[in-house]
């Protein structure tokens, strides 16, 4: 998590900002017209890191993920906890289609009645549920969402070196603002611009990450997190997977236990094939022995 992000930070910029910048430079549609471009975006997970990653940055970088601004952990606000949601400290945490959905779900921010979305918001949803939500939200016309809602999704960041990179796969045309002078550069005065940033991002040799598969375990132990009995292989990728459901707890440690199981999938597929990857259910089955008894 991101404990603040400044609105004058160069690095970064809010849906609404650059839907507005972006509409002044293109006659005949305005920023409600490209905030229904980027909310589509999200919910088709374009903006997701393992759907489009930033040349040069670890797949697990808040730069590569909307950057939601939510309430802060409650182990880390003590007794501000009990006041209520706008009052509370607030922190930004990078977010998937998924979570975003989920979010919305909980705060009845979802266009139409509520009980029309209890397949999705009642319980911890099965992947096709998912999938035909995000769908569906992808293609409800951004106008249709209650005014909380496109608050909230207008709200969101994206690092500008994300947006540059999803509107050069797309194919559009950058706007003013992604390539005007920004900030100094590290060798001296001279401005520079988000565009060369990446540029410079893309250049530099990768450093050496922790990211591959490591090998697998001979065995699983009894009460370990693998996907079959005692004695057979661990499958490659759950020890990264630990280690992401474990950090996602510990920025957050009231969600959801189906969500912190999903998101950490999402991403360990970014590094493992498909067939070293339990699956979510397996993921879930499993948190009591990931997180411990009180986790």
């Amino acid at each position: 998590m991101l404990a603040f992000i400044s609105p004058l930070d160069g690095d970064y910029v809010s849906l609404k900002r650059a839907a507005l910048l972006m509409a002044r430079e293109t006659p005949g549609i305005d920023a409600v017209d490209l905030m229904d471009m980027f909310k589509h975006a999200i919910f088709a997970r374009e903006f997701d890191g393992r759907s489009l990653r930033t040349p040069g940055v670890d797949p697990d970088d808040d730069r590569n993920y909307p950057l939601l601004l939510i309430e802060a952990p409650r182990a880390k606000i003590g007794f501000a906890r009990r006041l209520p949601r706008p009052a509370k400290p607030h922190e930004y945490l990078s977010v998937t289609a998924h979570t975003v959905a989920q979010v919305l779900g909980e705060r009845d921010m979802l266009p139409g009645p509520a009980d029309e979305w209890a397949e999705f918001t009642g319980g911890p949803p099965c992947e096709n549920v998912t999938d035909i939500t995000l769908e569906a939200l992808a293609n409800i016309p951004y106008v249709a969402f209650p005014a909380e809602a496109q608050a909230l999704l207008g709200s969101i960041l994206l690092a500008k070196a994300k947006l540059i990179t999803w509107m050069e796969h797309k194919g559009y045309a950058l706007p003013a603002f992604l390539v005007e002078p920004v900030s100094a550069s590290e060798e001296g005065d001279v401005p520079v611009t988000p565009s060369e940033i990446l540029n410079k991002v893309r250049s530099k040799p990768k450093a050496p990450t922790n990211s591959s598969p490591p090998k697998p375990a001979p065995t699983v132990e009894f009460g370990s997190c693998g996907d079959d009995v005692r004695g057979r292989p661990q499958k490659a990728a759950w020890q990264r997977i630990r280690e992401l459901v474990r950090g996602l707890h510990a920025a957050d440690p009231t969600r959801q236990r189906s969500l912190l199981a999903f998101d950490a999938h999402e991403r360990a597929k970014l590094e493992f094939d498909e067939k070293d990857l339990p699956s979510v259910k397996t993921i879930i089955r499993q948190m009591k022995n990931i997180l411990g008894t009180d986790g």
